[in-house]
């Protein structure tokens, strides 16, 4: 875990491509053959953190949501996932690097499915896996250029849980009415709940990373 936390702090600073395996290495005092003998390649490495934030931010919804809906369930999640990354820019850099790579894209879908099916989503693995591609991929690349755009964090997060349960063919008034049913969650009271469950519970150490 020391590497794995040395690691997400010089690629969160530097950028993943600017950033090499010597240097990670040196950071945490050990030789580059120890570093490889634990994680073989930066992208396994990078894949272990990105499972470890991944999974911690969806502890909160397992545990903390567990009385509303799965569709309810996905909209808040995604509201505070999308305005962790707009207060933190590091955390930001970090996961724009995972998406400017089709393998760790792959990565974080194969995670968000796990999640879906632990919460009961309905419908077909491969249509939720095609939603959830063509939803997230669409919806984070506004996201990277919502400055530019003047799009805001809510409304990017309304659109792709929206566009995720268009998807799977739900009615467009029954997603309404699930987004309007989640307005309560998605303030600074629950949000700020969020940020303190993953700063307890995630195995990375977000202290310089990430605001409390």
């Amino acid at each position: 875990m020391e590497i794995v936390n040395t690691a997400f702090r010089l690629f969160a600073e530097q950028g993943y491509d600017a950033v090499q395996m010597k240097d990670i290495a040196d950071a945490c005092d050990i030789s580059k053959s120890l570093l490889q003998h634990y994680f073989p390649k930066k992208i396994v490495l990078l894949s272990t953190m990105l499972n470890e934030l991944m999974l911690s931010a969806f502890l909160y919804s397992n545990e903390q949501l567990t009385s509303l809906s799965a569709e309810q369930r996905t909209m808040i999640q995604m509201s505070f996932l999308l305005r962790l990354l707009d207060e933190n820019p590091k955390i930001e850099h970090f996961i724009r690097d995972v998406f400017e790579s089709q393998e760790l894209t792959t990565e974080i879908m194969l995670v968000t499915l796990d999640w879906l099916e632990a919460i009961g989503v309905d419908g077909e693995t491969s249509a939720i896996r095609y939603a959830v591609n063509f939803a997230l991929s669409g919806g984070m690349s506004v996201f990277f250029k919502r400055k530019v755009l003047k799009a805001s964090v809510e409304t990017i997060a309304e659109h792709i849980g929206q566009g995720f349960y268009m998807l799977l063919g739900e009615d467009q008034q029954k997603i309404n009415r699930i987004y309007l049913s989640t307005a309560k969650y998605c303030t600074d009271r629950y949000y700020e709940q969020f940020v303190n469950y993953l700063y307890k519970h995630a195995t990375i150490d977000f202290d310089s990373e990430m605001k409390i």
